[in-house]
């Protein structure tokens, strides 16, 4: 009888486990919902950042980037909801779009509520200098975070192009309209001002974090070399404040509202 009830729904094994696993979720997700007794708001930030939503080729929103306009609509809401309590900003990105940046960062610094960084698989450049505007960043031994450093790096084609029978006509007005066309080589001038563009937003990066992470200017400065450090590492050197994934964050906001806290994710 036993062999019999195994071949007769055996073809029917694989959508019955999926949609066991989908009511589990939702079950789970609802229970989370309804016991957390002081609800904590989880923002994630995830893949490059982008100041604006990305499309594929289809015409589709790109969902594997962060979008920094619906990380602050996120934000916002959380800070005007008065049921949150706290708010967890869960990265795993490289970075991206510093102007994107500087806004998530003037938009936490604000906020009146508890806020965490924790830093998963990584957390670099623009992540990180997110993550320093929250009370409290906490990143796993192995989390690539800090990586503090601006680049405006760019392929020159004219060579090839030269070697294809392809000619750059430049018709443009002002010196430095066409900078940064990868067309054309740069002239020393347009290096120049590139160079001090970079050098500005560098320094604006590195007094930021400094500010945040309550670090002299000169530490940071010495560790902004654009690599990226180890949590463990990043630790020893007050970049991030604790050890810790999910669990760990949950008893720390749990001490912080005085209430029993479990994230929902």
């Amino acid at each position: 009888m036993i062999m019999w009830l195994k071949l007769k729904t055996k073809k029917f094994y694989i959508p019955v486990i999926v949609l066991v696993i989908i009511i589990l979720v939702v079950i789970i997700s609802f229970v989370c919902y309804r016991e957390n007794k002081s609800p904590v708001a989880v923002i994630s930030i995830t893949g490059q950042l982008f100041s604006s939503p990305q499309y594929n080729e289809d015409g589709s929103i790109d969902k594997s980037v962060a979008v920094g306009i619906n990380i602050l609509a996120q934000i916002q809401r959380a800070d005007n909801n008065k049921r949150i309590k706290a708010i967890v900003f869960v990265i795993n990105s490289v970075g991206g779009d510093s102007a994107s940046a500087f806004e998530i960062v003037d938009a936490i610094k604000g906020l009146k509520k508890p806020t965490v960084a924790l830093i998963r698989s990584n957390g670099d450049s623009s992540a990180y200098l997110i993550a320093s505007a929250t009370g409290r960043i906490f990143a796993l031994p192995t989390s690539d975070t800090a990586d503090i450093g601006i680049t405006d790096s760019y392929t020159d084609d004219s060579i090839q192009n030269t070697d294809n029978g392809i000619t750059f006509h430049q018709l443009s007005y002002g010196k430095y309209k066409d900078m940064g066309n990868t067309d054309k080589p740069l002239t020393a001038d347009e290096q120049k001002l590139i160079m001090s563009q970079v050098n500005e937003v560098a320094n604006l990066f590195i007094t930021t974090v400094a500010e945040n992470r309550h670090l002299p200017v000169e530490k940071v400065q010495a560790l902004a070399n654009g690599a990226s450090i180890l949590g463990q590492d990043a630790l020893a050197d007050g970049l991030i404040d604790q050890i810790g994934s999910f669990a760990d964050v949950d008893r720390y906001l749990s001490q912080v509202l005085k209430s029993n806290v479990q994230m929902c994710i």
